[in-house]
């Protein structure tokens, strides 16, 4: 069976926020929607031992944290889910754009924490007034800053970030920072001007995929959260080739997923087997097809726009030539025709014969 209702320029996991299968399968929200959603976290035995590392670098007030992780494996929703756990215990922070400068991620910090600030403050002093909220409120509940996707933030920006690291008393640190990002970020943070800050760094988490029994589990968790109590179902084998197909990546897992739960609703199905996991794998594989194949139609098409602009554009460039040539002969002939005539008179004059 072929099925293919996807608009191809629209994120395949993206286009509605309920898709057209939740009713048919009594589901009372989408299950595999690529929304880091912490309600959903599976905790595979990667992802319990960063997550518990991480509250113990909090609790234990260690300032500098690390998790680093590829694309899709979970990083967000991990931090999210650290929040949510950490809202009665602790003052947080969550920066998820830090393409910011040094000042700029202060004031950022300063406003989140409900400290008001003048943004016409030098870096100094907003650092400063930080310190003051520190020294009253971070003894009492850890003070955490999380900032997602580190690795895009300015290297001056992280330097700036170890100025924060000297936020101290004599025996604990004031200030806890967990940076997330992409195994770039490792790069970043091995750069000779980031010595300093690398040194800071007590506790180092990465997160791996899931092994084929944690994809089991990671699809029935998220099923279960949905509202599912047994009426869809995926097959051993479907899921064997789900977790073939993606790799044990969380966020694959969940296209895959997805697209195989809408072809089992276009089959009347309540069963997902592998013909509906290799119809998603499909979809996926067609899109960006679809997407690249628009795309050069567009190009060919402005391309050809461009060709026929060019030989008007010619056309009326040698139009133009040719009738004024015509003019110029035109203007230049009765001129012309008297010189000849002229030339011509003196040739016989000099023929007379002389008497």
């Amino acid at each position: 069976m072929t099925w293919s209702f996807i608009d191809p320029q629209c994120d395949l996991t993206e286009s509605f926020p309920e898709r057209i299968y939740t009713h048919f399968f009594d589901l009372h929200e989408t299950p595999f929607s690529i929304t880091p959603d912490p309600e959903f976290l599976y905790l595979s035995d990667t992802h319990q031992n960063v997550f518990e590392k991480l509250q113990y670098g909090i609790r234990g007030r260690m300032g500098f944290m690390l998790l680093t992780g590829e694309v899709g494996t979970g990083k967000t929703t991990l931090c999210r889910a650290l929040l949510d756990r950490l809202q009665e215990q602790a003052k947080t922070v969550y920066i998820i754009n830090p393409s910011l400068s040094g000042h700029e991620l202060l004031v950022t910090i300063l406003d989140d924490l409900g400290i008001y600030c003048d943004s016409g403050l030098s870096k100094k002093e907003l650092i400063d007034q930080l310190n003051r909220f520190l020294l009253v409120e971070g003894r009492s509940s850890p003070v955490v800053i999380v900032i997602d996707d580190a690795q895009t933030m300015p290297l001056e920006t992280m330097e700036d970030l170890r100025l924060l690291s000297n936020l101290e008393t004599d025996k604990t640190k004031l200030l806890q920072i967990l940076l997330a990002g992409q195994p770039e970020l490792l790069d970043m943070i091995d750069r000779p001007q980031l010595r300093q800050l690398r040194q800071r760094v007590l506790i180092h988490c990465s997160l791996g995929f899931l092994s084929p029994e944690e994809v089991a589990g990671y699809i029935e968790r998220r099923l279960a959260v949905a509202g599912n109590q047994g009426q869809v179902r995926f097959t051993p084998k479907a899921i064997q080739r789900i977790y073939g197909f993606s790799g044990g990546i969380p966020r694959m897992i969940n296209k895959l997923c997805d697209l195989a739960l809408t072809a089992a609703y276009a089959a009347d199905s309540p069963l997902v087997d592998t013909a509906h996991v290799a119809a998603a794998r499909s979809e996926l594989i067609a899109a960006p097809t679809k997407r690249s194949m628009v795309g050069r139609s567009l190009t060919a098409g402005f391309s050809w726009l461009r060709k026929m602009a060019y030989f008007a554009a010619g056309l009326l460039l040698l139009s133009g030539a040719v009738l004024g040539y015509q003019v110029y002969s035109h203007r230049q002939t009765p001129l012309g025709l008297e010189k000849s005539a002229a030339t011509l008179q003196a040739m016989e004059n000099r023929l007379e014969p002389v008497e």
